[in-house]
């Protein structure tokens, strides 16, 4: 890579590069809900200032944090679907400056892990409309007491219980963050975009206007140095922008697989040395050994001979 040429990329070098390219494509996945949370006040936690002046230094440099406004396990389960989502996408790609890019031939099998996933998000979200209430209810009770800890912060020379307009009104004014029925379900939003990497269509078009710029000072010496000068900045901004879009693909690519493959080796070597002194080989280890070969064979979408050594080609 360290040798290609300050003008012009060598053609092989180019040409394998926007091969590898066209073997897969970028994948955005794009998931939103709402968070079920709120900022944190003063007022929530029964805090008091003793001047405006202890208010205006608390607004300027403390924050609070935030506060659920769902059950936490029910938040758990929803960011565990995102997490799964987000994960599941990761093994399957390669980051590049485009996005992640999935090759053709671990397309399939991700799609369809990743239908089952968007189906148990949208499964969640329906979820959600039908327990609304029940949901509502339940942070409703849950914040009953913090009402009665922030009244006996607010009054602690006080030995009556907090009143129920108090405890009420503090509820009410937690509870009154979470949007309608309609607009939590609405919230809910898995969308996956598919883009082909523009790359060939960019460098065809970038080095024909900069063999154009050169032609035309060539052709138009009299012209002003300015100009001239501007054209050769842009032209030279061209094709540093090929070089700089090939190598990042081939390090997000090519290289990493090559690091990725090592290591594991290293360590799956390790992981059984282990097990099979302490006599723990199971049939749970050898399948989950299987599914990372599996995983690695659909990701070696340009049959790197070094990754072939290891017994990871596909077929």
């Amino acid at each position: 890579m360290a040798d290609a040429d300050n003008v012009e990329v060598k053609p092989f070098y180019a040409n394998w590069a926007l091969a590898l390219m066209s073997q897969g494509i970028i994948v955005r996945l794009k998931i939103s809900r709402w968070r079920a949370e709120c900022r944190l006040s003063a007022e929530d936690l029964g805090l008091r200032f003793v001047d405006e002046n202890s208010v205006d230094f608390m607004r300027r440099y403390v924050k609070l944090g935030k506060q659920k406004l769902l059950p936490p396990e029910v938040i758990r389960e929803l960011s565990t679907i995102e997490r799964k989502a987000r994960d599941l996408l990761i093994e399957y790609s390669f980051d590049t400056i485009w996005g992640r890019f999935v090759p053709h031939s671990a397309f399939e099998e991700w799609k369809i892990e990743n239908e089952v996933i968007k189906n148990d998000f949208m499964q969640a979200a329906v979820m959600m409309g039908r327990r609304y209430d029940e949901l509502v209810a339940e942070v409703k009770e849950d914040y009953r007491s913090l009402a009665k800890d922030v009244w006996a912060r607010l009054y602690p020379e006080s030995s009556e219980d907090p009143t129920e307009s108090f405890i009420e009104n503090f509820v009410t004014r937690i509870v009154n963050n979470i949007p309608s029925r309609e607009n939590v379900v609405s919230s809910f939003k898995y969308d996956t975009t598919y883009f082909i990497i523009p790359m060939p269509s960019i460098i065809e078009e970038d080095l024909a206007k900069a063999s154009e710029v050169r032609r035309e000072r060539q052709e138009k010496e009299e012209e002003a140095r300015l100009a001239n000068q501007t054209r050769e900045i842009i032209a030279a901004e061209y094709v540093q922008r090929k070089r700089e879009l090939i190598d990042s693909f081939l390090e997000s690519t090519v290289v990493n697989m090559r690091q990725q493959v090592s290591k594991l080796c290293d360590s799956i070597l390790k992981s059984i040395g282990k097990r099979k002194q302490a006599n723990q080989v199971s049939l749970g280890h050898i399948e989950k050994l299987k599914g990372i070969i599996k995983q690695i064979r659909l990701l070696n979408f340009y049959d790197d001979k070094e990754i072939a050594t290891y017994g990871f080609t596909r077929g």
